[in-house]
């Protein structure tokens, strides 16, 4: 059975869209043609994608799961697409950088800025993505560089290991903003923005409070550290992130603390092993480590005590 692409983005296009007319009006069809498409998808697929109850669509289990793989399937295409263009065109390197919610904003960000301001002529494609995403964009060959939440189940990768201490955060002017450093029990007494136990880290955490005798109860959870930065800085309760995080979060109004008893969040850096790669890559790949290890300068508006992230030995 070969799948038609237009078919494919389509249905992709209803789902992020959230309707048939919003997808009609996106790829400038009419609503009738749109549902066309994706009748002839399921027919081809041999199952439902939507339910259809009262006039709207409802995705299939067996419909999200097919999703998540035209969306990197069709990812894959668009970059070969580009390539075509660029080599057509003459155009530079282009480089396509994965990375999970946390890398996406409190690494890779400043670490492209760099890479651009080397490479003016350089093009950039950076993907955010849940971890899970992350690996499968890479496997189908979307990604050149990826980033994600440590353990890491990818095969032919070389792997660079890094990992941040992890600290307390708290709002500005909380009665536990002088304290040297905060643990579950510092913590227990407030309400807490916790990570999820979905990810590792947010387990880890859940198994520190229970060892010091503690319930584990976030009054709020969230995936990802950005969230948890954002509700503590407003007041939401207390948490636990790890310290890049709390770097690039700080300006909002956040006091981090050292967590005890220590606590390592983990990430890795991952490209193919089998393949040479571009100078572009290189450098992307210097400069994340530079970053990571601590040699490049810190930005001067972090305050000095939230420890530096470091890596393991």
């Amino acid at each position: 059975m070969t799948l038609d692409p237009r078919l494919l983005e389509a249905f992709r296009t209803v789902v992020e869209a959230g309707s048939v007319t919003g997808a009609a009006r996106l790829l400038g069809v009419t609503q009738p043609a749109v549902s066309a498409q994706i009748a002839r998808l399921e027919t081809h697929a041999g199952f439902e994608l939507f339910e259809r109850s009262g006039g709207r669509l409802a995705i299939t289990f067996r419909g999200r799961r097919f999703y998540e793989e035209i969306r990197t399937a069709l990812g894959a295409l668009e970059r070969l697409e580009q390539a075509a263009r660029d080599i057509r065109s003459g155009e530079t390197e282009t480089l396509v950088v994965a990375g999970h919610p946390s890398a996406s904003i409190s690494l890779l960000p400043e670490v492209v800025a760099q890479l651009r301001a080397r490479r003016p002529d350089a093009r950039i494609v950076m993907l955010n993505r849940t971890s899970e995403e992350v690996a499968a964009a890479f496997e189908a060959g979307a990604v050149d560089i990826a980033v994600a939440e440590w353990p890491i189940h990818v095969q032919g990768v070389e792997i660079r290991r890094h990992a941040a201490d992890c600290v307390a955060i708290v709002p500005a002017g909380h009665p536990l903003a002088g304290a040297k450093a905060l643990g579950p029990a510092d913590l227990a007494g407030h309400p807490l923005v916790g990570m999820s136990e979905r990810r590792l880290i947010g387990h880890r955490v859940r198994e520190l409070f229970v060892e010091c005798g503690l319930d584990y109860a976030p009054a709020i959870e969230s995936e990802f550290f950005a969230a948890i930065c954002g509700l503590v800085a407003a007041g939401a309760g207390v948490g636990v992130v790890d310290a890049w995080s709390a770097r690039t979060f700080a300006s909002l109004g956040l006091v981090a603390r050292p967590f005890r008893p220590a606590l390592r969040y983990e990430i890795g850096v991952f490209r193919r092993a089998s393949t040479s790669p571009t100078p572009l890559a290189e450098e992307l790949m210097a400069l994340i480590e530079r970053r990571l290890t601590g040699e490049a300068p810190a930005p001067e508006d972090i305050p000095e005590d939230i420890p530096d992230p470091e890596t393991p030995a």
